[in-house]
């Protein structure tokens, strides 16, 4: 951690014995190693993606975020060492790349999910993603299979969340 307020929220660990962590930081000064996003760039705070290798050593750290507060929750890595995460974010410029939803939708004081891929080596995001409608919506759980599917669980306060072949397609939220 750095000097200010440092949470670990999930934790995954691959084959090799290599652990990735993912939370959030309120340090301008939190370690950074072969970062992506390098520079603390947050109202309060940004999520962080840690790899370290099975001896202790620190291999990949960086911020994840924008101008808003970002939060990393959950953490998954596939068997080529991809990184997949999700969480929240309030940032209107979050890093999108390859989006399905690449626009912030959340109102003032909400939050959208995120699901970011990064690659193996961490060096550059295969896909990231805003997950969520005008409402509150979090990513809280994050699982991948062997062809490379992210499956993503969290809630939503959103009349408005993306669906697809949904089960159920309309929030009970409405009905109340």
């Amino acid at each position: 951690g750095g000097s200010n307020v440092e949470q670990g929220h999930g934790i995954a660990v691959d084959a090799s014995g290599n652990a990735y962590v993912t939370g959030y930081t309120a340090s301008a000064n939190f370690p950074t190693q072969n970062a992506l996003q390098p520079v603390f760039s947050a109202a309060y705070v940004n999520a962080f993606v840690t790899k370290i290798g099975p001896t202790g050593a620190l291999l990949y750290s960086t911020y994840l975020g924008g101008s808003g507060n970002d939060e990393g929750n959950a953490i998954a890595v596939d068997s080529t060492g991809a990184m997949y995460v999700t969480g929240s974010t309030s940032s209107a410029n979050f890093p999108t790349v390859s989006a399905v939803q690449a626009q912030y939708q959340g109102a003032e004081q909400n939050t959208n999910a995120f699901v970011t891929k990064f690659a193996p080596s961490g060096a550059s995001l295969v896909y990231s993603t805003y997950l969520g409608g005008t409402g509150y919506d979090i990513g809280s759980g994050i699982a991948v299979d062997a062809s490379g599917n992210a499956t993503v669980t969290g809630q939503t306060l959103s009349l408005n969340f993306p669906t697809a072949s949904a089960l159920q397609s309309v929030s009970l939220a409405a009905a109340r």
